[in-house]
């Protein structure tokens, strides 16, 4: 255990998602990650779904009524915090700020906003609830720069930039686990394009379809893992542009390795992603990634992939189209990813940043 140079901490984690977020797989990576530096974490969530995950990775979690706002919610969150005497709660949802504010008044409670939205809320009632915010934390520098030239009451609290981490030893190159993912799912030994999330609007999977349909033949095949309302609206897009896409909805991190190291050529197609938490993930297990010239991917892909115009399907096939006949560049691209996510995407430089944060607040 590492030498605490502060008193322990009690730490909540709040989260009000009705789903299982990146966000909240970074609330549990930095959990475990603070516990093992003494502090004492708790994650708090809305709905059992999110709490059953929690507790799968080895997190202590409560179940609240917090999913929307209301004397019922800042009543049980209240009350839940004064039990488990925590001093400092993190959130990533705006009603979360609003729970936590309230929990806060006529209390030493340092809230912590973990912003991994593209836009800041901008409701009254959150802005008026942010004046109990003693921190904000952006994911990347873009991220910063951006937000807060559209939200400048964010300036009232203090301001970080903490890059989200993921696990480089469970991520890694393996060729073992992409050739058994391959024989698992049936799928062919040549070019194959994998993008990971949720099948969401926000997350442009329609344009990824689109890109590939575009393609000089024979277009690779491409597997999505991740679920969402969008499922059958992919599936039907992908049909009618006679694109070969295989959907495995929601995966275990082990299955998402061998996904990884399948791919010939990892692609997020989000424009405004703040992040990227699967291109970091990508990039760890040594895979060529390309993303959108835009938001975080900017900044985290850096000289370590390849970027195409937002929204633009043609730019984006032009670019897979290069990627796939250059077998020597993605090998160079591949490897430049892995050193560049050991050495700034780590759990490890995570939760040493977040820890040295908190670590700091009176």
């Amino acid at each position: 255990m590492a030498a605490l140079t502060r008193r322990p901490r009690r730490i909540a984690l709040l989260t009000s998602s009705r789903f299982w977020r990146g966000s909240s797989s970074v609330f549990a990576m930095l959990a475990r990650g603070l516990a093992d530096r003494g502090h004492t974490t708790t994650a708090l969530a809305a709905y059992e779904v999110v709490a059953t995950q929690f507790t799968t990775q080895g997190v202590s979690v409560r179940t609240l009524p917090v999913a929307h706002t209301g004397l019922t919610a800042a009543r049980a969150l209240r009350g839940t915090l004064r039990e488990l005497c925590a001093d400092i709660i993190l959130v990533d949802m705006a009603r979360d700020i609003r729970h936590a504010a309230a929990a806060s008044l006529g209390r030493s409670l340092a809230v912590v906003y973990c912003i991994s939205t593209p836009e800041a809320p901008r409701d009254l009632f959150t802005r008026i609830a942010f004046g109990r915010v003693r921190v904000t934390v952006f994911l990347t520098e873009e991220h910063a720069r951006h937000t807060l030239a559209a939200a400048p009451f964010l300036r009232r609290a203090q301001l970080r930039v903490i890059h989200n981490g993921v696990d480089c030893g469970l991520f890694h190159p393996d060729e073992a686990a992409g050739r058994a993912f391959r024989e698992r799912y049936d799928l062919p030994g040549g070019p194959l394009v994998v993008g990971v999330g949720a099948l969401a609007p926000e997350k442009r999977w329609d344009l990824l379809l689109e890109a590939v349909a575009l393609v000089a033949p024979p277009a690779p095949p491409v597997v999505l893992c991740g679920s969402g309302a969008l499922e059958a609206a992919l599936r039907a897009q992908a049909r009618q542009l006679g694109v070969n896409a295989t959907f495995l909805g929601q995966v275990e991190p082990p299955t998402l390795v061998g996904a990884y190291n399948a791919a010939t050529c990892v692609v997020h197609t989000r424009p405004d992603e703040t992040f990227g938490l699967a291109l970091a993930e990508a990039m760890a297990c040594g895979r060529p990634v390309l993303a959108p010239a835009s938001g975080g991917p900017v900044e985290v892909v850096g000289d370590a992939g390849v970027l195409a115009a937002s929204e633009d399907p043609r730019g984006f096939a032009t670019q897979l189209e290069r990627l796939l006949a250059d077998p020597g560049r993605r090998a160079a691209l591949g490897a430049a990813a892995r050193r560049r996510a050991v050495e700034r995407y780590s759990v490890e430089r995570m939760v040493r940043d977040y820890a040295e944060l908190l670590e700091s607040l009176g």
